[in-house]
């Protein structure tokens, strides 16, 4: 931004984010713990709009936690070049480093860490896919971005409360909402502070579309018409 101060040029920032995924007792949990998984451990978790945050009612969260631990058990950790595997290699160790250290820390913090067991390859940076339940607001793994295949489960009563957590945070790059509800889902959309929301799905793109975020996930938009307009100068 300093080396385009006083110039006609313009800039777009596309950055982190700590995305909520919030899923409601209406939803649909077969589709929604499959769009879970997608959200988070697609890529190593290594995707800025990843849902690394899950928001979930306190009526089904024991429900949905087994859901997820049976399902994440049956996630193969590999060779990112085996179309076979699910999760491939940290993009760095650096990076790997990083996230053992988000990890440590969610522990000590008092977070409930479940890993499946897997055996990792011996040679190449892997991480275990890993969910932490009963985490609170405060807690690091649920505030700050880890970018790993982490996932930090947070619940809540009543949607007002769910709009609170998921809008607590310093990013607001997408979120996901998972009810039978269409009024529910129209009244999340326009007051989640996320560039993107998505309904009963995660992760789906149309190129015709904008997508950006606010807050310190960034400014301007990729994709569609609003995405050309940056590159364009008005006359």
């Amino acid at each position: 931004m300093r080396s385009l101060a006083g110039s006609d040029k313009k800039m777009t920032m596309e950055l982190g984010g700590k995305a909520a995924n919030i899923i409601f007792d209406d939803a649909p949990l077969d589709q929604a713990v499959e769009g879970i998984v997608n959200g988070i451990f697609f890529n190593q978790g290594h995707v800025c709009c990843a849902g690394s945050r899950l928001l979930v009612q306190e009526g089904i969260a024991e429900k949905v936690l087994a859901k997820l631990k049976a399902r994440i058990r049956t996630l193969r950790v590999g060779d990112p070049l085996d179309k076979n595997t699910d999760i491939g290699a940290i993009n760095s160790r650096e990076q790997l480093t990083k996230i053992r250290a988000l990890v440590a820390a969610g522990v000590k913090e008092g977070c409930a860490m479940f890993q499946p067991e897997c055996a990792l390859p011996p040679k190449g940076f892997y991480f275990r896919p890993t969910i932490f339940s009963g985490v609170s607001m405060s807690s690091r793994v649920a505030r700050e971005e880890i970018f790993g295949p982490v996932l930090s489960i947070l619940t809540f009563r009543t949607v007002d409360e769910a709009i609170e957590k998921a809008n607590n945070t310093a990013y607001g790059l997408s979120a996901g909402v998972w009810t039978d509800k269409g009024s529910r889902i129209l009244k999340l959309s326009t007051e989640l502070k996320a560039g993107v929301v998505w309904a009963n799905t995660y992760n789906k793109f149309d190129p015709a579309s904008p997508f950006g975020g606010y807050k310190e996930s960034g400014f301007g938009r990729e994709g569609g018409r609003q995405g050309l307009l940056d590159y364009c100068k008005l006359i």
